[in-house]
């Protein structure tokens, strides 16, 4: 999943990585916190 932590830190969405590499974006979110890689708040959410 260090593809998913790069994209992460480019910006990308978990939804967008999860639809480029084939898996769901629960799958990429435990991903990255599994690498404590700190979770960015979904644009519009307060």
């Amino acid at each position: 999943m260090t593809k998913a932590v790069e994209l992460y830190a480019d910006g990308l969405s978990s939804i967008t990585i999860g639809k480029r590499l084939g898996f769901d974006n629960h799958t990429i979110l435990g991903a990255l916190r599994a690498q404590d890689v700190p979770i960015r708040q979904a644009l519009g959410k307060n």
